[in-house]
């Protein structure tokens, strides 16, 4: 799905924020509310930062418009090809031209399921329509049009009576006109999206032998999964080891864990799927994502180890800067009163900082992360050693 809109979110607090493309799924959501401090339902304040051809809309997607609204436009416009880019921004002209105020969301979003009601011709000018409709035999006072005279027909204004009949409308990528009703689909969308039985989603195929073509008899793998469902995938797609098979990530719980990993080793995958589903059941999900950050890891084999021993960390989702942990450790250790004089004639910054070195934590966007025990959290690379795990 292509990239439509990339925005900046901002929680209730002043310094949550985090950026975001759109459409982003489930699991994308979640995690930009995660670093925000919200729940999914809750809706942040957005900024554009940038748009990838739909600049038009700008100036009628206002804040009245949530990121929720935002995010379903953009997952039908992110579906649509070439021609339907085009018959979207056409019918959306045409809303414009009845000048009647800013275009909602609502609209916009049954304008985009409605792209499949026009007609889109690869015209931009009134001469080039006229001039196709004359050589396709489209305007009917003409019929045929003799080759003897066709260089004296008036093109523009062939084109122009067309486009005044019809009702047509020019748009970037061509002449847009609307031969149906249009549909009306806000009303029946669910805006927020449920949780997917998931965790990590794979499209999966064999490369060719003896070719640099791409992987054929691509298909969709959703983990965790059976053995039977992984048998049968790869009896599928004609392979006769998962050795053979290449991965592409579709979406998943962690996107920033898989990004830059070796993703070679399906059965590691599915280990690490459901590890995403039990902590997620379990309400430990943002707390395993802040670990992982904190340790740098990039390796499946340890990801699942921290999963498998997540009690040995502690997640403080409140701390999320310098000045904030410097906050909490004065509450800690003096009386309310105290701390309000004292907060006045320390450096907060670099207090907090003095307070993560002495405890061997780590600020992530989740929150702050230290060990149960004070010592240092280890890389993942040490992890692995001490698990006894060969590292590739």
């Amino acid at each position: 799905m292509n990239e439509v809109f990339r925005v900046e979110l901002f929680g209730e607090k002043t310094d949550r924020w985090c950026d975001l493309e759109l459409p982003a799924s489930y699991y994308g959501l979640q995690d930009a509310l995660d670093k925000l401090q919200m729940s999914l339902g809750d809706k942040p304040r957005w900024e554009f930062l940038e748009h990838h051809g739909f600049q038009f809309l700008h100036v009628h997607l206002t804040h009245e418009c949530d990121l929720y609204q935002l995010n379903a436009l953009a997952t039908c416009l992110g579906q649509m090809n070439g021609r339907e880019r085009t018959a979207f921004e056409g019918l959306f002209n045409m809303e414009v031209a009845k000048k009647y105020g800013p275009i909602s969301v609502a609209t916009m979003i049954d304008l985009a399921y409605s792209a499949d009601c026009c007609h889109v011709v690869n015209a931009t000018t009134d001469e080039q329509l006229g001039r196709f409709y004359a050589e396709n035999d489209f305007i009917p006072a003409l019929e045929k049009v003799p080759d003897s005279i066709f260089e004296y027909l008036d093109f523009e204004m062939l084109g122009r009576k067309a486009r005044f009949e019809e009702g047509g409308v020019f748009a970037s990528g061509g002449y847009v006109t609307q031969h149906t009703e249009l549909k009306q689909v806000y009303d029946s969308l669910a805006l927020i999206p449920e949780a997917p039985e998931y965790g990590i989603r794979l499209t999966v195929g064999r490369y060719p032998f003896h070719s640099n073509e791409q992987p054929d008899n691509m298909m969709c793998l959703d983990l965790p999964a059976t053995q039977e469902r992984l048998d049968a995938v790869l009896e599928a797609c004609g392979g006769a080891s998962w050795s053979e098979m290449v991965f592409r990530v579709e979406d998943s719980a962690m996107p920033a864990l898989l990004e830059n990993t070796d993703c070679d080793d399906i059965h590691g995958l599915n280990e690490l799927a459901k590890c995403f589903k039990e902590l997620s059941a379990q309400g430990e999900f943002s707390k395993f994502k802040a670990v992982i950050l904190a340790a740098d890891c990039h390796d499946i084999a340890a990801a699942v180890q921290i999963a498998e021993n997540l009690d040995d960390y502690l997640l403080e989702p409140d701390q999320r800067t310098p000045e904030e942990v410097a906050i909490e450790e004065l509450r800690f250790i003096v009386d309310e009163h105290s701390r309000s004089i004292l907060q006045k004639h320390v450096v907060l910054y670099n207090y907090g900082q003095d307070v993560m070195a002495a405890h061997n934590a780590l600020l992530t966007p989740y929150g702050l992360v230290q060990r149960r025990d004070g010592e240092p959290i280890l890389s993942e690379e040490t992890q692995a050693e001490n698990a006894g795990m060969e590292m590739m």
